[in-house]
Formats: structure tokens, C-alpha cells, sequence
């Protein structure tokens, strides 16, 4: 006879004379990274646990190599230059499947395993294939030997099947994972598992995706999805240096995509793909798509901003491995549509329509209203050689008027409409901006125009926290 609760629905059955309890539980897509994110301590108190309940070691690398600047660690840890000489022994598989099927008596577990398409020579593929994603590389042979599992029977939209954990905490950190990783899994927006019980102990447990799309309709998607990516990445710059290829898939989904909190498919790169409307995690998993595309390494990140209107928002930006060095971007901030509609700006003519303030930042810059989750660890960055800022000479370390009259010089045959100043430092904005507004230094820089004369006024904004001032052209 079956018992089923809402929300915690168990039943009992009687096999082979051992009582075995089946509990199923949904993780919801408010589980998943994304403007929905739960940190870590909510995630602890979603399944009762208290920060010493919490053990990840058996699923995540030990050693925090992300922590610190990627060239610092590799120079402090001496990494050799032979790759193979660092990787991990290989897994061995032969005795994880007995020592986790030696219960299988029926053959059952190995049967659902192998429907879904799961088996020693499949897993090991994956786990090939997916060396160099970055939260992939995070785990522990136990930890990818999930991910590869996960992968297998979301990618085939399969149903409850047994994975290699009775841990309801490894299931969430590697799915989380594996969503991190791959921005194209759009048809999945949480998952089930039910756990068999044999007494008080977890003798085994099924996982399952939960799939907004049929395969059939993936595919229709996947078409509209690729038709747009072709056409982007048909005009991408050919280069050798990832900044130009980073600035252009910046400028082109901020100039393909509006800001819109209740577009369709707001968590997945479909809103911005076929709909061309969105919100953050649709912004950051189509900036990681495009770029992994065209072979720049990008990673999806999660946490909270701080807004006018709300101090601790659920929003993602990204990590992006930039010519050897790691910054953040966050192509939704850059977006003057999302000041203007989340009611950040009032007046949309205080910011350009693409904001370059979040285009290869540090650390540092990013963490002044931006918070990290506690998701996947994640390194400190610190180089400004590929800054927007650096890059387009218009980031000032002295109040040399010379170089703003160059600046100016620049905008003008770039045709521009505005000419953006970030300054090194609070002395050097504060200096700027009396040399150029309030001693009117900067007429001296302004082109009349033929049919009005020289200018008399000039319109321009202030961002005294981010030390920037834009005239406009």
C-alpha cells in the first residue's frame, strides 16, 4: 500500500523480504545558478544541514587553485611544464562498479543505467571531453564521474536513474556544476532524485532531469539557436587577441537584446537567442555560449548585486579568460536597457547604450556591487592589461589634458556620441573634472558644427563611484 505526502512523498513497498523506502524530491529551477541562486547557507537550510553537516570533499579538488591569479599560482606551486605529469591518476572503474553494484542482484541498477545510456565506456568519454571546463576541473574522479553520469541522462532526457552517490548534497553541487559549464543544456531547469532506503541507510539513489522541452522540440529550438550563433559569429573578428572577440559578442547581444523581467525562457539562452528579450542568467549563459564558440574560455557566475531598489538581487555575470589573464563581465549591466527598465536610471541619456564600465574587469572593481556566491570557488583578479578602459586609451592614471584632447580627437573619427573618461584614482577624477566642467576646459575639445556655430554648451554625466564622466558629442 502507498503513502504519498506532498512535497515529501514516500512509500513502502515489501521486496525480497527488505523494507525499502522511496522518497522523491524535486529541486525546483529557483535551485539552479542564475538571478534565482540560492547561496550556500540557504542550500544547507533547504535540506536541514548545519555548516558541519556539509562535506563536499569527497566531490570537490581540495587544493583551491582558483583562488589566486591564474600566473601567480602556476608560478607558486611550480606546475611542470609536462601536462601529463599533473594530471590525476585514471579513475578505476572496474572497482567503483563493484564496490557500487556488488547489491545489484537483478541486474536492475546495470539495466536503467544502460537505457539511459550510461556505461564505463560512455562515462569515460565524457570525462575525456569535458577536461578544461572550468567547474568540471573543480572535482574529484568520484566528483566528474557524476558530472559524466549527470551529463549522460540530461542529455538523453532521461528518468529516474541510479548515479554512483547516495548523497543528496553531491547530486546538487556537481548538477549545479554541470550547469555552470554548459549554457546549451537549455531544456533543463531542475531535477528529482528518489532515494532507496534499507533501514535508516541510503542504499541507493535514481536521478532524474526535469526537461521543459520534449527532444523533438530541442531540436526545433536548437535550430533557431544556431541560426542566430552562425550569423554572430559569422562577423566576429579574426584575431589572435580574445579582447576584440570578447568586445564584439559584448556589443553584439547588447545590441540584439532588450532587458525584460518577464521575457519567456528568462534562465536559459533562449530568451536571447530566439526571443532577443531577456534577463541575467539569459545575458551570461549567451555570453558563455558565443565565446566558448569562438574558442574564448567563459564561465557562468552567480550571486547578488546591490540596486537602488534592492540591496541583495540574485543576478550572474561572467568569467572570462582574456589573453592569459581572468576578469569578470557583465554584458546585463553593460545593457543601458536594463538601467532604464529595472528602474536603476530614470533618464536614459545618463548612460551610452553600452556601458563599457563591466567589460574586463578586476576583482576589485567588480566586488564594489557585485557579491560571489559561494557556488564554485573562483580566482582574484587583478590585471587591468585588457581593462575596456586600458584598451581604448581612455583610462586616466594623471590629469594630462593633452591626452583628453586626444581622447576627444578619437571619438570624433570613430564617430561617437559621447567620449567616456575613467579615472585612476578619486584625485585625479576630481581634478579632471574642475580642469574640463568647472573652468570649461573642455570647449577647447568640442567641434562646432557647420550649420550652429561653435558649441556653447555641452551635456555631460558624472559617476562619482566608478570615478568616470561622459560628455556627450
Amino acid at each position: 500500500m502507498k503513502n504519498i505526502l506532498v512535497n515529501k512523498i514516500k512509500f513502502n513497498s515489501i521486496h525480497a523480504k527488505m523494507v525499502l523506502v522511496f522518497a522523491i524530491v524535486a529541486i525546483s529551477s529557483t535551485f539552479l545558478c542564475g538571478c534565482q541562486y540560492f547561496e550556500i547557507d540557504e542550500y544547507l537550510e533547504k535540506f536541514g544541514l548545519t555548516d558541519s553537516d556539509y562535506d563536499d570533499s569527497s566531490f570537490l579538488e581540495t587544493e583551491d587553485i582558483a583562488s589566486e591569479d591564474k600566473e601567480a599560482t602556476a608560478e607558486a606551486d611550480n606546475i611542470d611544464s609536462d601536462p601529463d605529469k599533473n594530471k590525476p591518476a585514471d579513475f578505476d572503474f572496474s572497482s567503483f562498479y563493484r564496490k557500487f553494484f556488488d547489491t545489484d542482484d537483478d541486474g536492475d541498477v546495470k539495466r536503467v543505467r544502460e537505457a539511459a545510456g550510461i556505461t564505463e565506456e560512455s562515462i569515460k568519454k565524457v570525462i575525456r571531453d569535458q577536461e578544461g571546463n572550468y567547474a568540471f576541473d573543480k572535482l574529484t574522479d568520484a566528483g566528474k564521474t557524476l558530472y559524466a553520469e549527470l551529463y549522460i541522462i540530461v542529455c538523453n532526457e532521461a528518468e529516474k536513474v541510479y548515479v554512483s552517490t547516495t548523497s543528496e548534497q553531491a547530486i546538487d553541487i556537481v548538477f549545479n556544476y554541470l550547469m555552470t559549464d554548459h549554457p546549451e543544456i537549455f531544456w533543463v531547469d531542475g531535477y528529482n532524485f528518489m532515494k532507496v532506503t534499507v533501514g535508516d541507510v541510503v542504499d541507493k539513489m535514481a536521478f532524474s532531469g526535469q526537461y521543459t522541452y520534449d527532444l523533438k522540440e530541442v531540436a526545433e529550438r536548437q535550430k533557431l539557436i544556431d541560426k542566430y550563433v552562425n550569423e554572430c559569429i559569422s562577423n566576429a573578428p579574426s584575431t589572435d587577441d580574445d579582447y576584440y572577440v570578447i568586445k564584439y559578442i559584448y556589443d553584439y547581444l547588447i545590441a540584439n537584446t532588450d532587458y525584460v523581467s518577464g521575457a519567456p525562457d528568462n534562465q536559459n539562452i533562449c530568451s536571447v537567442f530566439i526571443g532577443r528579450e531577456s534577463v541575467c542568467s539569459g545575458y551570461a549563459k549567451a555570453t558563455q555560449y558565443l565565446l566558448n564558440k569562438l574558442g574564448v574560455k567563459c564561465t557562468f557566475v552567480s550571486g547578488t548585486v546591490e540596486t537602488r531598489s534592492r540591496k541583495d538581487a540574485k543576478h550572474s555575470w561572467n568569467l572570462v579568460l582574456c589573453n592569459g589573464n581572468y576578469y569578470y563581465m557583465d554584458t546585463t549591466w553593460g545593457d543601458s536597457s536594463y538601467q532604464t527598465t529595472s528602474g536603476e536610471t530614470e533618464d536614459k541619456m545618463k548612460l551610452p547604450r553600452v556601458n563599457y564600465e563591466y567589460l574586463c574587469v578586476t576583482t576589485e572593481s567588480i566586488e564594489s556591487n557585485h557579491k560571489f556566491s559561494d557556488l564554485i570557488a573562483l580566482p582574484k583578479c587583478t590585471s587591468m592589461a585588457d581593462n575596456y578602459y586600458v584598451r581604448e586609451n581612455a583610462y586616466f592614471k594623471s590629469d594630462d589634458l593633452s591626452l583628453v584632447r586626444d581622447l576627444f580627437d578619437r571619438k570624433y573619427m570613430d564617430g561617437s556620441d559621447n567620449v567616456t573618461i575613467k579615472c585612476a584614482s578619486e584625485e585625479i577624477y576630481r581634478s579632471l573634472l574642475d580642469k574640463l566642467v568647472t573652468q570649461g576646459g573642455v570647449f577647447e575639445y568640442l567641434r562646432g558644427d557647420a550649420n550652429q556655430g561653435n558649441k556653447k554648451s555641452v551635456l555631460y554625466t558624472t559617476f562619482e563611484e566608478t570615478r568616470t564622466i561622459i560628455f556627450w558629442l
